[in-house]
């Protein structure tokens, strides 16, 4: 799990502001893009699970990722907390069968390395 944030502390720093990240739903589709001209795509129909990953850098750092998983080992879309159009990600999810309220706010209020599995 360590290199896995490292990975992402690297490819978090070496891109515009968080906030320039962004997730939308486009024609059926989850579209995840970093700022930087970066795209991922996924097809509702193949979203399995939704991993909320954070680090213990946190309130001070960027210490929450979100996880698109389809059945790739690897995930297949990531953004930031502070990506634009989180909200609308985060209110369709809570509509979602299997969505775990109770494991996203453990997720919001986590100050160590973890991953917490908030949607399946």
């Amino acid at each position: 799990m360590t290199v896995m944030f490292e990975w992402l502390r690297k490819k978090l720093l070496n891109h515009p502001p968080l906030s320039k990240w962004s997730v939308r739903f486009r024609d059926g589709v989850i579209v995840t893009s970093d700022g930087g001209g970066g795209e991922r795509m996924l097809p509702l129909c193949e979203l399995r699970r939704v991993v909320v990953a954070t680090d213990d850098s946190g309130p001070w750092g960027a210490d929450v990722v979100f996880l698109l998983y389809s059945t790739e080992a690897d995930p297949v879309g990531i953004f930031p907390l502070e990506a634009d159009g989180r909200d609308n990600f985060v209110k369709w999810m809570g509509t979602q069968p299997g969505f775990k309220d109770r494991e996203l706010a453990k997720a919001m209020g986590s100050t160590r390395v973890a991953r917490f599995d908030v949607w399946s």
